[in-house]
C-alpha cells in the first residue's frame, strides 16, 4: 500500500465519488478506478460497492479510513519536515556541555543560532567532560563541548578556545590591589577549590606543588559559580575559570590573573565517521569564544 494508493482512497472517501476524486487529484477518472482496483486486489478487500447513486463505502473501507486519515496526515507532516530540512529551517540538534559553559556562553550561542534558524529545535544538556564525550561517542547526542579529557578513539576533536584560571576574592581582600597573584600569595589563605576531578583544580595543585607550597582548603565545589558564591559568603578565596568570573563580575568579587598561568582547552567533540547534517555543521561553525579575561571582568 503506497502513498499514491492512500491518497486515492482518501480522495474517494472524502468526495464519495470517483469522478470528484479524479478532480481533487487532478488525474483522469480511469486512473482513479485503476488505482482503486489495485488497492482492493492488494488488500484482498472490497472497499466500495456500486449503487444506483454511485458508489458506497463498505464497512471495511470505513474502518480503513480511520487509520488512513491518521497515516496520511502523518505522511504530509513528514514531507513538510523533510522539505524544511532541505532548506535548513527545521530539525533538531542535541548538545551537551560542561556546567561552566551552560550558564551564559552556550545560551548566547543558541540565541544567535535560533535567530537565524527559528524552527530548529535545540536540546541542551549539562554534564561533566567524561560524560559529554561518552554520549557523543555512543551516538546519543550530536555535539559535546567540554574539557579535553577523553581518549575515546571514535571521537573527532576541534579546539574552540581556552579558559583561564583566575583568582576570585572579595573586593576588600588584602590581595585585591595586586594585578597578578602568584603561588606564594596563597600560602596563608584559605582556598575554596573546584572538585578534585576538575582540570583547573588539578593544574592548581601542580603549580603549588612545583613551588613547594600547600594551600589550606576546607571546602570544594563542582561549579565555578558555586565557588564564587562561597567566596562572596566569606569562606576564603579561590581559583575559578574565566567564564565563571565573567558571570560573577557583578557580585562584589574581584578577579585577578594567576601565575603560573593555568589554561584549559575547551574542545568540540563529534562522533568520528558519523555523517553530519547541515544544521549541525551550521551550529558548529557559529560557535565563538567568550570574551578573554580582562575584557569586561570585575
Amino acid at each position: 500500500m503506497n502513498y499514491r494508493q492512500v491518497e486515492t482512497f482518501k480522495a474517494i472517501m472524502d468526495s464519495g465519488s470517483i469522478t470528484e476524486a479524479a478532480g481533487i487529484l487532478r488525474i483522469s477518472q480511469p486512473a482513479v478506478s485503476k488505482a482503486l482496483k489495485q488497492l482492493e486486489a492488494e488488500l484482498g478487500l472490497r472497499l466500495f460497492s456500486r449503487t444506483t447513486k454511485g458508489i458506497a463505502a463498505t464497512e471495511e473501507a470505513r474502518l480503513l479510513y480511520t487509520e488512513v486519515e491518521r497515516t496520511y496526515f502523518g505522511m504530509q507532516n513528514l514531507a513538510r519536515f523533510a522539505e524544511g530540512l532541505r532548506d535548513r529551517q527545521q530539525g533538531r540538534i542535541v548538545v551537551s556541555t560542561i556546567p561552566a559553559l551552560g550558564i551564559a556562553w552556550l545560551p548566547a550561542m543558541v540565541a544567535r543560532f535560533s535567530d537565524k534558524y527559528p524552527d530548529v529545535t535545540i536540546s541542551l544538556h549539562s554534564s561533566n567532560s567524561a560524560d559529554a564525550a561518552r554520549l557523543v561517542g555512543a551516538g546519543e547526542i550530536d555535539l559535546g563541548i567540554a574539557q579535553l579529557r577523553s581518549d575515546e578513539f571514535n571521537l573527532s576533536r576541534r579546539k574552540l578556545f581556552e579558559l583561564e584560571g583566575v583568582v576570585a576574592m572579595p573586593a576588600g581582600h588584602r590581595l585585591a590591589d595586586k594585578e597578578m597573584i602568584v603561588a606564594q600569595d596563597l600560602a596563608e589563605e584559605t582556598v575554596v577549590a573546584l572538585g578534585p576531578e576538575d582540570e583547573f583544580r588539578r593544574r592548581l595543585t601542580q603549580a603549588l606543588d612545583g613551588a613547594g607550597l600547600r594551600y589550606r582548603g576546607v571546602i570544594d565545589a563542582s561549579l565555578g559559580v558555586t565557588v564564587c558564591a562561597l567566596i562572596a559568603a566569606g569562606c576564603g578565596i579561590g581559583i575559578v575559570d574565566s567564564e565563571a568570573a565573567r558571570i560573577n563580575q557583578s557580585t562584589g568579587l574581584v578577579f585577578r590573573r594567576f601565575s603560573p598561568t593555568i589554561r584549559v582547552p575547551i574542545v568540540l567533540f563529534r562522533q568520528r565517521g558519523r555523517p553530519s547534517g547541515k544544521l549541525v555543521e551550521a551550529f558548529s561553525a557559529m560557535l565563538q569564544p567568550p570574551p578573554q579575561f580582562g575584557s569586561g571582568y570585575g
